[in-house]
């Protein structure tokens, strides 16, 4: 798929007004996927048991060691707790259609990082805009560790385009907050 050019627009700690300002930006996207992507860290065995039961499809694989290739589906998650703890952290990740499940991940998410990636095609007014749709998407980080706030929501395009950035943030009440990131 190439890499993408990422601009963050908009950063807070306050995870409903950060997720509102993506939906925006969603609303300003021609949707491409019948798909949102999800990743999420879970912590704890309520938190692996909470997302497990939301994305029973989902994968999830331990976090520490990625050369074990061990991972489980949500459904397949080991039933003792003790055995489950043992596996922790767990990453899931999960293609999933988007609607009312964002809200429920929302709320099933400890202080594990995670991400929730809408793909679709900036319109025409974005100076970068081509028929080609690779890498235009919006993203949401969240926990992450900023000084300025803890979630992040970012604006991809296929080409650097600072310009279509700035509108796009603005369009939000936000502004871009950094330089260019390549490979996000």
């Amino acid at each position: 798929m190439g890499s993408s050019r990422a601009y963050p627009v908009f950063r807070t700690d306050d995870l409903a007004e950060a997720y509102r300002r993506a939906r925006l930006l969603c609303a300003r996207m021609k949707p491409l996927d019948p798909e949102l992507w999800l990743v999420a860290q879970a912590l704890t065995v309520e938190e692996a048991r909470g997302l497990a039961a939301l994305l029973p499809t989902g994968v999830f694989e331990p976090s520490y060691d990625w050369d074990r290739d061990v991972w489980f589906t949500g459904a397949e998650l080991p039933r003792d707790d003790r055995e489950l703890a043992a596996e922790l952290p767990l990453t899931m990740d999960a293609d999933v259609a988007p609607g009312p499940v964002e809200r429920a991940f929302l709320r099933a998410l400890g202080e594990g990082a995670a991400k929730m990636r809408w793909r679709g095609e900036w319109s025409s007014e974005i100076p970068s805009w081509s028929q080609d749709s690779t890498n235009q998407r919006v993203e949401l980080d969240i926990n992450e560790e900023h000084p300025d706030g803890r979630h992040t929501v970012y604006v991809h395009f296929k080409y650097a385009d600072e310009v279509g950035a700035a509108r796009l943030a603005a369009a939000i009440g936000g502004s871009v907050l950094g330089p260019v990131q390549v490979g996000r």
